[in-house]
């Protein structure tokens, strides 16, 4: 590992960060990460590493980079998304500013630092001229920020590896979990009449309200019932909800919107078959009963499942012990893997990658934020714990002999 992590020159890392940061790579600009996907292919090249642009939607790219191996090795994803939200009103959001170990700047922690890591990560192996069994990998894939279309058409090309790390901000702990989500709408119809004579006509609202006390009183419970050791238990939250056009008239529609939170196992066919059981429930107890649900496509059809990784998957182990050896003053905190409150594109990738993680440097509170920063401490944090990963992964037979 010391030859590898020796191969890198002080401040190489920062100054490639600079660079990512420089370069725009949000929804405001025209072919969005198309000219950052474009600077690191040239990046890659310029070391001599295999690297090509996949178009993942027309005019936005993957990019894929790899150190091939001698054969009869695992493969390792290093993985992580090229866009951005915009700048808001950060200030000088495109320019890296160094204050004491803070580096700010859009994109420094969500997640152009992880890029960055991992860029080096790969650029190392190969100046060092280490020989690996198995082949270590850079995806950078488009759009995670909106629904992730690089991620899933990625997971989808026939693209494999054994083992994935996507570098989301987790202050380097290793993430094997977390909930997926998914989209809902149902609809309630009734007859319209005029509001005096109520009594002739159906109130929509009336039959969306029926099933929204079954929801509180019998479906909402039972989920509490459910619990995931690091995810807790799955939800539902009801988030809109209309009908009617005027006091007057007896409404005949009534329309509802509202999401679920999924554990690893479920998805968003699973929760849809669960709540038509709750339409047919509420039907047993009022015979006039009519409603209809269906799951709503907010991603472009791009499925927001869970992510979940055994914590005896190699992968883990392999990450913990580095992050205790790079972290030794806190590795009692971290010794154990962590379930995250956020999705990411690991779900997705999971199609892909048989065992897979969230770990990357920074924490998740700056991203977005308008004072958005990485600590340097992370960034070569996450630089050394890839490299450690990756030479243990891809099966690096002097591992043991060079750390």
């Amino acid at each position: 590992m010391n030859k590898v992590i020796a191969a890198s020159v002080p401040g190489e890392i920062e100054e490639l960060l600079a660079q990512l940061i420089a370069i725009e790579s949000h929804s405001e600009v025209p072919e969005q990460e198309m000219r950052l996907a474009v600077y690191m292919q040239q990046w890659f090249q310029d070391q001599g590493i295999e690297c090509e642009l996949k178009e993942a939607i027309p005019g936005r790219p993957n990019l894929i980079a790899r150190i091939v191996g001698s054969g009869g090795g695992k493969s390792l994803l290093l993985n992580g998304h090229l866009d951005t939200v915009p700048p808001y009103s950060m200030h000088n959001p495109f320019k890296a500013t160094l204050i004491g170990d803070r580096l700010y700047g859009r994109g420094s922690v969500d997640m152009k630092g992880a890029l960055a890591a991992m860029m080096m990560t790969l650029r190392s192996i190969h100046r060092s001229g280490v020989s690996l069994a198995g082949d270590v990998i850079f995806a950078g894939t488009a759009g995670e920020e909106t629904y992730s279309p690089g991620a899933y058409r990625l997971a989808r090309s026939g693209f494999r590896a054994d083992y994935a790390v996507v570098g989301e901000p987790t202050g380097m702990r290793v993430g094997i979990a977390h909930k997926g989500v998914a989209w809902f709408e149902a609809d309630f119809v009734g007859r319209s009449v005029h509001g005096s004579v109520p009594e002739q006509g159906v109130n929509a609202i009336y039959r969306a309200s029926r099933w929204i006390n079954y929801i509180q009183d019998h479906y909402l419970p039972e989920l509490k019932l459910r619990t995931h050791p690091l995810l807790g238990s799955p939800s539902l939250n009801i988030g809109m909800i209309q009908g009617g056009t005027r006091p007057v008239i007896v409404p005949n529609h009534c329309a509802i919107g509202f999401e679920r939170r999924l554990l690893p196992g479920e998805s968003a066919e699973s929760a849809l078959a669960e709540l038509e059981l709750t339409l047919a429930a509420v039907r047993e107890q009022y015979p006039d009963f009519e409603g209809k649900i269906r799951v709503s496509d907010n991603f472009h059809g791009v499925p927001h499942g869970p992510m979940g990784t055994s914590a005896d998957s190699l992968l883990v182990k392999t990450m913990l012990k580095a992050y205790q050896t790079e972290f030794a003053t806190e590795a009692l905190e971290g010794a154990e893997p962590i379930g995250l409150q956020f999705w990411t594109d690991g779900a997705l990738l999971q199609e892909a990658c048989p065992e897979i993680i969230v770990c990357g440097p920074g924490n998740i509170e700056q991203a977005h934020s308008n004072e958005e920063y990485i600590e340097l401490g992370q960034l070569h944090s996450a630089y050394r714990m890839y490299v450690q990963a990756a030479l243990a992964l891809a099966g690096h037979a002097a591992l043991e002999e060079e750390a």
